[in-house]
């Protein structure tokens, strides 16, 4: 048997694809409903999202207060590793909320940042243990998550080029076609949250890209 003292597992992951979501205008409605009412809108909403990782065969990784992470890497956090997989997932994701507000006469959206990148995966805790992703890749998803608009996803170029090496295609090619969406390339100077706070690019590695579900297209507004 393992020593009580004996330091809990842990793994280098050489590249994985994490998304990271965050649900806007959750904030607001929740200030008008009961603390009962709040804790059953986010279990309808992350009962959707637990569906989507068995679907699409994606980790969750945890989640934080209204935040969902979920994303792949090679074994063990996942059987195998796909970029085009988490965005689809991530895509859905925002359908999935953008359906859920239109039935339940809400004005709540989902934005989210994925990225590609090495981590180190592993458990933390002795009473409650949780596992935990660790290293840069975290800091470049809250910036691109914080970032993003709703009812889109925002990539950074690490994850673009990787997306475009998965699917055989260059930009704009075929993109539309295989992931059912729009790519619109950022051209702001800087990025910056709702609330106002201004981030570098080189803050997330380079230039990032939205992906846009077709359905929330015309609904699109960046920051």
């Amino acid at each position: 048997a393992e020593h009580p003292d004996s330091p809990l597992p842990s793994h280098k992951y050489n590249m994985a694809t994490i998304a990271q979501s965050d649900l806007v205008g959750f904030t607001e409605m929740s200030s008008q409903r009961t603390p009962e009412e709040v804790v059953k809108v986010i279990e309808e909403l992350f009962n959707i999202f637990d569906d989507l990782t068995d679907k699409y065969g994606v980790y969750k990784i945890e989640t934080v207060g209204d935040a969902y992470i979920a994303g792949m890497a090679e074994q063990p956090l996942t059987p195998r590793h796909s970029v085009v997989t988490v965005l689809r997932f991530a895509l859905t994701m925002v359908e999935k909320t953008e359906a859920w507000s239109r039935r339940q006469g809400e004005d709540v959206r989902l934005r989210v940042g994925v990225h590609c990148g090495e981590c180190v995966g592993g458990v933390v805790g002795k009473d409650m243990q949780r596992y935990h992703l660790f290293g840069s890749i975290c800091s470049v998803l809250d910036i691109l998550e914080g970032t993003s608009s709703p009812g889109s996803v925002q990539i950074s170029t690490a994850c673009f080029n990787a997306m475009q090496q998965e699917l055989g295609v260059t930009w704009g090619e075929k993109v539309l076609e295989l992931l059912n969406c729009r790519v619109v390339g950022r051209t702001e100077e800087n990025l910056r949250t709702s609330k106002g706070e201004i981030h570098f690019y080189s803050e997330v590695c380079g230039l990032t890209y939205f992906l846009l579900p077709l359905q929330t297209v015309q609904r699109h507004r960046t920051h």
